[in-house]
């Protein structure tokens, strides 16, 4: 991983934006879009970033770009394809360290720009560093048609309950347990499909019986442990839910990679034999609990007594 991806709280902020053609005009609606206060700075520029002054959207100043243009802005993008401007645009902002972007020229840029998947409240980023920027556009399609419209409403859905369900469940695992059971269940796809209200009263009454979450479970899966694109879809999603996940030395790191970061990551030692007790003392706690075995082997003896 070549950059460090994050992601930044602009809205209300100062940006500025140097140029006034089509690449500018990308750099103006995305920051608009933020909520970002925006400055446009070029000698002329085109009819729709003219319209959008006009509307309000951003600020024109219509004159050359000056280096202190950049004092007192967020970040800044250099966006007028003029590669001897573009550069002159970066060295004044990085002498202010102020972060800034060269379109088409990482290594101008203090930070890349992703290909972005909007869905509201969820946004995804999918960065090549620069490398390929029309692979990331590629695998963004991808991401697309796998992520319904909707997803900013349920995002938006859950936001309203969090401060009830903070109060009704005291500890973490409970509330993670809550939330894990809702977006998999039907009131998730309902709202998804536009029923928010009936979902709302049925949300209130699954935080009023205060469930205790499920006991812990176990589910082996055996994969190919050098392949990471022979998992399926359902592999994923159960690596991606797993509380503890338990592996042999031989599973590479790309599967190993689709578990969450706060999951337990347990190494089986060859002849180890203490798994046992530790597997049990997290089905116990109503952890869930996934063992990748390699395709072919026989399951880890400590682990098929339990």
């Amino acid at each position: 991983m070549r950059h460090y991806p994050a992601f930044l709280d602009i809205e209300g902020r100062p940006c500025l934006v140097v140029g006034g053609g089509a690449a500018a005009l990308a750099k103006v609606r995305l920051l608009g879009r933020a909520g970002a206060a925006v400055t446009a700075v070029a000698p002329s520029f085109d009819d729709d970033i003219r319209a959008l002054g006009k509307g309000g959207g951003v600020t024109l100043v219509q004159r050359a770009f000056r280096d202190d243009d950049v004092q007192g802005h967020a970040l800044v993008h250099a966006a007028s394809a003029d590669a001897a401007l573009d550069e002159a645009v970066a060295c004044a902002a990085g002498a202010e360290n102020i972060p800034v972007n060269v379109v088409d020229r990482p290594a101008l840029s203090s930070f890349v720009m992703p290909a972005i998947v909007d869905r509201g409240a969820i946004v995804v980023g999918i960065s090549s560093g620069g490398a390929s920027p029309v692979l990331a556009r590629r695998v963004r399609a991808e991401i697309e048609m796998l992520l319904p419209h909707g997803l900013g409403r349920l995002a938006g859905f859950a936001h309203k309950f969090r401060s009830a369900v903070r109060a009704t469940f005291a500890d973490f695992e409970t509330r993670l347990r809550f939330w894990e059971n809702f977006f998999d269940g039907p009131l998730a796809e309902a709202v998804l499909q536009g029923g928010e209200m009936q979902a709302r009263s049925e949300m209130l009454a699954l935080i009023n019986r205060a469930q205790l979450p499920p006991a812990g479970e176990l589910t082996v899966l055996e994969v190919d442990p050098l392949e990471a694109d022979l998992l399926t879809l359902r592999d994923v999603r159960r690596i991606a839910r797993a509380d503890v996940l338990i592996h042999g030395g031989a599973i590479v790191p790309a599967i190993l990679d689709h578990a969450r970061r706060d999951a337990v990551r347990i190494e089986l030692a060859p002849g180890g034999t203490k798994i046992k007790i530790v597997t049990t003392a997290h089905l116990r706690a109503g952890k869930r609990i996934v063992q990748l075995m390699a395709r072919g082997q026989t399951a880890h003896a400590a682990l098929s007594a339990v």
